[in-house]
C-alpha cells in the first residue's frame, strides 16, 4: 500500500536539512525530488509528476547502491513496476494552476524488494553511508586559475547541486576570507602539502578531494569539454589517490550561449560517481549473503549497552544481533550480517563504534568510537 502525506507549500520542508536527518536510518529514501507538468489540466498534470518523480528517484536510489557499472544491467521499468517498489511519499513545497504542476517529493522504498530485484540480477549493493567528504573545485579557463572568484563556473556548479542523495556525503566550501587566506588558486592546483593540510586541519575536514578542471572545445565535433583531475588529500592517509575524469556536451546550448551550465553538471556528476564508487568498492555485499561473529563488548558505563544496541539497529548491514551474556563490564554478542566483517566494521564505524579482531579473529570487540568515550585495546579479552 502506498501512503501519501501532503505537507505545507513551506519552502523549508522542501529542502531537507542533511545534519540533521538520520541518513543511515534513511539510505531508501530519497529527497528533493523536483517535478514540474504540465498537461490538458492540473490532475492530469499531477499524476504525470507523480509517475515521473517515482522513476527519478528510483533511477537515484539505484545510483546511489550501486556502481556506476552497474547501472546498464537493470532493465527500463514499467509505470506499474516502479510503484511496486515503493512503500511510500510525501509532496512538499506544492503548486498547481490550471494545467500545470510543481513540488517536491519525499519517495520512501521498499528494502526487501530493491534487494530482491539486485539479487535476481545478480548485482552487489552498498548500504553503508561513507564518511563525508569536501571538494575545492580549481578552474583553468582561458590560461586563468581561479578558485574563489566570482567567474569560478565550476565552484557555483558545486555549491548549487544537491548532493544529498549520494552515497557520500558532500560538502563544498564558501569563499570566505579565512578559506581565501588559508589556501590559493595557484596553490590548490599546485597541490601545495603545507597549504592544503592547513586548509584540511582549519575546516576539520577529513578527506579534501581537490578537483582541478581545465575547459576545452572542440570545434570538429561542436563539443565542449571539461578534463578533470581529482587528488585525494587527507590528513591520516598519506597514499593520496589521483583519478582523471571527462565529461564534453554540445558546444551551445538551447538560446545559443556557450553551453557551461550542462559542461559543469556533467562534470560535477561524473565527480560525484567517483567519490561514490569509490566508497561502494570497500563496502558492496550481495543479498543473501550471511556471516555470522561472536563479539565482546567492553562496558565503561552503565549505559554503553544500551547505546550500542541503539547504534547496531541503524546498521544496514547487521541481520539479528543475539545477546550471549552480559556482566557489569562485558558483553558477549553473535552478530549475523551480511558481507564480511570488514564490511561491518566499516559500517559500525559510521555509528560512533569501534569493531576490531582480536589477535586470533575467533572473537571481536565492539566499543564505543573516539568521539563516544574512546576505543578499546583489541587484545583485551
Amino acid at each position: 500500500m502506498i501512503s501519501i502525506l501532503l505537507c505545507s507549500s513551506d519552502r523549508s520542508f522542501a529542502k531537507i536539512d542533511l545534519e540533521s536527518m538520520n541518513r543511515e536510518a534513511t539510505i531508501y529514501t530519497l529527497y528533493n525530488i523536483e517535478v514540474d507538468e504540465t498537461s490538458r489540466n492540473v490532475a492530469s498534470a499531477r499524476d504525470r509528476a507523480l509517475r515521473t518523480g517515482q522513476r527519478i528517484a528510483l533511477e537515484q536510489l539505484f545510483r546511489r547502491i550501486i556502481l556506476k557499472k552497474d547501472r546498464e544491467k537493470l532493465p527500463v521499468f514499467a509505470d506499474n513496476e516502479v510503484v511496486e517498489f515503493i512503500s511510500g511519499f510525501e509532496i512538499n513545497d506544492e503548486k498547481r494552476s490550471s494545467v500545470r504542476y510543481i513540488a517536491s517529493l519525499v519517495v520512501h522504498f521498499n528494502r526487501t524488494k530493491i534487494n530482491d530485484v539486485l539479487s535476481f540480477y545478480k548485482i552487489p549493493f552498498a548500504e553503508t553511508l561513507g564518511t563525508a567528504v569536501s571538494v575545492l573545485p580549481v578552474l583553468e579557463k582561458g590560461g586563468a586559475i581561479l578558485l574563489w572568484e566570482k567567474n569560478n563556473g565550476w565552484l557555483n556548479a558545486w555549491h548549487q547541486h544537491d548532493v544529498i542523495n549520494n552515497l557520500v556525503p558532500i560538502s563544498t566550501p564558501l569563499a570566505t576570507l579565512k578559506n581565501k587566506f588559508y589556501i590559493s588558486a595557484l596553490q590548490a592546483r599546485a597541490y601545495n602539502k603545507n597549504r592544503v593540510e592547513t586548509f584540511i586541519s582549519e575546516n576539520r575536514l577529513n578527506d579534501l578531494i581537490i578537483a582541478y578542471a581545465v575547459i576545452g572545445k572542440n570545434l570538429s565535433a561542436g563539443k565542449l569539454t571539461l578534463d578533470i583531475e581529482l587528488k585525494r588529500n587527507s590528513l591520516k592517509n598519506k597514499g593520496d589517490s589521483v583519478a582523471l575524469l571527462n565529461v564534453s556536451v554540445p558546444y551551445l546550448d538551447e538560446k545559443g550561449n556557450l553551453n557551461y551550465t550542462a559542461l559543469f553538471k556533467a562534470g560535477v556528476d561524473v565527480t560525484t560517481d567517483w567519490v561514490d564508487d569509490s566508497w561502494k568498492s570497500k563496502v558492496l555485499v550481495s543479498y543473501g549473503s550471511a556471516s555470522t561473529i561472536l563479539v565482546r563488548g567492553k562496558l565503561l558505563a552503565v549505559d554503553d549497552w544500551l547505546f550500542m544496541q541503539k547504534q547496531l539497529a541503524k546498521v544496514n548491514l547487521v541481520r539479528k544481533v543475539s545477546l550471549e551474556q552480559i556482566s557489569t563490564h562485558s558483553v558477549d554478542l553473535k552478530i549475523e550480517f551480511a558481507g564480511d566483517p570488514r564490511q561491518l566494521a566499516l559500517s559500525v564505524e559510521q555509528q560512533g563504534l569501534s569493531l576490531e579482531p582480536t589477535e586470533s579473529d575467533k572473537k571481536w570487540i565492539i566499543s564505543l568510537g573516539k568521539r563516544f568515550g574512546g576505543k578499546v585495546n583489541a587484545n583485551e579479552h
